[in-house]
């Protein structure tokens, strides 16, 4: 069966990304976000040199800010998400995933209904960013180790329902999937939800540990579950490599690729 495979990565992999034979990249938004004009417009040209689209970028916010926080400047980050945008649009981005675990939780003490709503309504406020460069914000469970909201698809549902913004979806990141201890009857159960997929090896001890590997044949976890399940739903979406550890970034994702053929998963690119 063929699926849109992709795979983590800076403006500098991109032709790494591609000659190994992925379908797509995925990108930081924080990359992005730290160049200047000039430095953009060369990232443009890497990424349309590449012949590879990156239609998915990550953590739409540094990740060491908190909405909560009483330093945490609104007005600021509404324009840091609007040039954001715009610059994720401008780079054929259709999708920001939205994990930010620390950045979105809520208080656990104090006036915690304000605190939920200050996270709430800013959540909305990017959506409306994000809606008028049709951009899909993907709102990301995660795990009670890195956040206190949205820790399931069931718990995204609900989120998304109260906000009531239509460009407000969610995803699986297998890690985080894996953690919480989630059937997999889910992802047939809610198949019309899962814009996206993230996979990595999910026994390392992230983020308590900077490691996070590529899957592969021999590393001894069943992924066959999750695959399968995939494979039923007829899944249509971009499964993404997401690691940051290598020993040859190269050679490495292509172990990815030959994980995903051992599962018979195949990229359009072809292997």
């Amino acid at each position: 069966m063929k699926m849109r495979l992709g795979c983590f990565g800076y403006v500098k992999d991109l032709d790494t990304i591609a000659r190994a034979g992925f379908d797509c990249a995925e990108m930081h938004n924080s990359e992005i976000m730290s160049f200047d004009h000039g430095e953009f417009k060369m990232a443009l040209k890497k990424l349309k040199d590449s012949g590879i689209p990156c239609e998915v970028f990550d953590n739409p916010l540094p990740l060491d800010q908190k909405i909560i926080d009483e330093s945490f400047d609104v007005e600021f980050y509404k324009d840091y998400l609007k040039k954001g945008a715009e610059r994720v649009a401008e780079m054929g981005g259709r999708f920001w995933v939205f994990g930010n675990g620390k950045t979105r939780s809520i208080p656990e003490t104090g006036d915690i209904e304000a605190g939920k709503q200050k996270v709430y309504g800013f959540i909305r406020e990017m959506c409306d960013i994000a809606a008028q460069n049709n951009i899909t914000v993907l709102l990301e469970p995660l795990h009670a180790s890195i956040s206190n909201i949205s820790l399931s698809i069931p718990d995204a549902i609900n989120l998304m329902k109260e906000l009531e913004k239509p460009n407000l979806k969610t995803f699986v990141d297998f890690r985080w999937f894996v953690a919480s201890n989630r059937p997999y009857e889910e992802i047939e159960k809610y198949s019309d939800e899962i814009l996206h997929v993230h996979i990595d090896n999910p026994t390392t001890n992230f983020p308590k540990e900077r490691i996070r590997l590529v899957p592969r044949i021999d590393d001894g976890y069943d992924y066959a579950p999750f695959l399968n399940e995939l494979k039923k739903i007829d899944y249509k979406g971009i499964i993404s490599i997401e690691a940051l550890t290598f020993d040859n970034f190269e050679e490495d994702i292509k172990e990815g690729l030959k994980f995903f053929k051992q599962h018979g998963i195949m990229p359009y690119n072809g292997l």
